[in-house]
């Protein structure tokens, strides 16, 4: 049986063991978040305290995001449609 999903290993340009924080503007605040969310969010981050401009990156995916296209402080999703089933 072919293995289906995630079978793709997410790259990462940053120390994955740092202290990773993004910042929520509705909340006023920092708040610490896993790996996989601090490069997918689409607002401002840093890791150890200090500010991170690295590249965003759809969730789950290694697919770059246009940050522009997105709203601000919010995980940029990779929404697609299954070909095999459009109605998944």
């Amino acid at each position: 049986m072919e293995k289906t999903g995630n079978t793709e290993k997410i790259k990462y340009d940053f120390n994955t063991a740092a202290n990773l924080e993004v910042y929520m503007p509705n909340l006023n605040d920092w708040y610490r978040v896993t790996s996989r969310e601090f490069r997918s969010f689409n607002g401002k981050r840093r890791m150890n305290g200090i500010e991170y401009n690295g590249s965003i990156y759809h969730y789950a995916t290694n697919r770059r995001a246009n940050k522009s296209l997105f709203p601000k402080g919010k995980i940029i999703e990779h929404n697609w449609i299954s070909v095999r089933r459009p109605n998944d």
